[in-house]
């Protein structure tokens, strides 16, 4: 007899699913149909442990994000989640297919352990190949990309390959209504065996570089039948401002205007983005050098996180969520961006950041920014005021890896920001405020309250306080 499962798991299908979990000691599996999918010992959990004390009543939550295609796991518990025997608590942490997963980790108690294998079903979507926007399954172009970089349809090169949200969007929505379309677990196994797209394909690549020839002529040319693989063209290399093969005019930013046409016979060009210090413009790419795609501008830069360089600290991606961005490497020059990554205590967050700064309480926000207006401050004095608060150990971050110095993204440097403006905000004395905010009562649920977005509500209660009641 084999084991006895402990686990439940919510029934109700949505369309096709999109990753599975594998129980590490039995061929057990849980198909992930929702694009959140809960787990904990709560009955209500897609995935549930009812008899596992263990486990909190929401463990953790496994989100796939549909615009990115990556998958986070956010954990929730009193005690963390071990994801590859890195325990992860309170915090988010991207996954990648063949992750193990730890939900509880008994070395003593193996019994007591759950544990599961993650896999994502990248070929369970829709793509569309760039410039010319025929659409294949992952399965299905990957044994044909291994031998072409031409669409099979009408033989463009590919530039690009993504996602094609609207056409996934329209078979999840189909497949709800008929469920008995969906494809069989065997099906779904085999289409992954076979796919070959990563997700380094996905993301954006900058055009080819092009000889004077090939410039000048229409590349949506056909080829004839009798022509050999060989013939075709490799695939696009990723070509930024460093590389000794980098031409200016035939590479700019999105958001900036096209080069004129008379500089495509122009030679190569040196660039003249601003930046930094004078290390990273003597920089150059060595031959087919690895690359980053920062997530701001959408433009590639050299992989220089590896190297040690006692002059000075190449930052090139945020240390919370470690996506890349070239601001502190050679300046981002994409239109609005206020500087993508930069020090904490540097980071420019804008006039802005005080428009719901208190969980999204507008209410209280606006307390706050009434508060710092008639003392003369902005937001900029607060920052400064909490970081020495946060060095001096009066303030307390849930991830403690920020500090003053922490390089950080804008968002990731945001959400730290709103955490040190509560922590302000709750220190500020009564005797300071009005009466009218003073006067109220605290709301049940304090900070975690789902309702406090509401005006009425956020008006007639105060939520600068702890929850009190219904705790799980």
């Amino acid at each position: 007899t084999g084991k006895k499962k402990h686990w439940k798991m919510d029934t109700y299908r949505r369309g096709q699913p999109w990753g599975k979990l594998v129980k590490v000691d039995s061929s057990e599996t849980v198909l992930l149909f929702n694009k959140e999918c809960t787990v904990g010992r709560k009955k209500g959990c897609y995935l549930s442990f009812p008899a596992n004390k263990l486990v909190s009543g929401e463990h953790c939550k496994i989100v796939q994000d549909e615009s990115s295609g990556l998958v986070w796991l956010e954990d929730m518990s009193t005690n963390g989640t071990m994801i590859n025997m890195s325990t992860v608590k309170k915090q988010t942490h991207m996954l990648q297919s063949g992750d193990v997963i730890h939900f509880v980790y008994r070395k003593s108690e193996p019994e007591q352990s759950e544990s599961f294998f993650f896999f994502f079903f990248s070929s369970c979507f829709c793509f569309s190949l760039q410039p010319c926007m025929h659409v294949f399954c992952a399965a299905c172009y990957s044994g044909w990309m291994e031998r072409s970089s031409l669409c099979p349809t009408c033989r463009c090169p590919v530039e690009r390959i993504r996602k094609n949200h609207i056409l996934n969007n329209l078979v999840e929505a189909y497949l709800i209504q008929h469920p008995e379309k969906c494809r069989s677990e065997e099906d779904l196994k085999s289409m992954e065996s076979r796919n070959k797209i990563t997700q380094d394909m996905l993301q954006p690549k900058v055009e080819r570089s092009f000889s004077d020839e090939e410039g000048s002529s229409d590349y949506l040319f056909e080829l004839s039948d009798n022509d050999s693989d060989s013939s075709d063209i490799s695939q696009p290399l990723v070509v930024c401002r460093q590389c000794p093969g980098y031409r200016s005019s035939n590479y700019w930013l999105p958001g900036l205007p096209a080069p004129p046409s008379a500089c495509l016979s122009s030679c190569l060009q040196p660039f003249s983005a601003p930046v930094l210090s004078a290390a990273p413009q003597e920089y150059r790419c060595p031959p087919q050098g690895c690359h980053l795609i920062c997530t701001c501008c959408l433009q590639p830069m050299p992989d220089r996180r590896g190297e040690l360089n006692s002059q000075q600290v190449i930052a090139q991606q945020c240390m919370l969520c470690q996506r890349p961005f070239c601001h502190m490497y050679w300046g981002c020059q994409r239109i609005g961006c206020q500087g993508c990554l930069a020090r904490f205590s540097e980071l420019n967050l804008t006039d802005k950041c005080l428009d719901g700064v208190l969980n999204n309480n507008n209410y209280e926000s606006e307390i706050l920014q009434n508060y710092l207006s008639s003392r003369g401050k902005s937001w900029r004095d607060l920052h400064q005021e909490s970081l020495q608060s946060l060095q001096q150990g009066n303030y307390y971050l849930t991830d403690c890896r920020i500090s003053a110095n922490a390089i950080v993204c804008f968002c990731c440097g945001l959400r730290a920001f709103k955490e040190l403006a509560y922590k302000y905000r709750q220190n500020i004395t009564p005797s300071e405020l009005p009466a009218a905010v003073t006067s109220r009562p605290d709301c049940y649920w304090g900070r975690n309250c789902r309702t406090q977005v509401k005006a009425h509500h956020a008006t007639k209660f105060n939520h600068i306080c702890e929850q009190t009641r219904f705790k799980s």
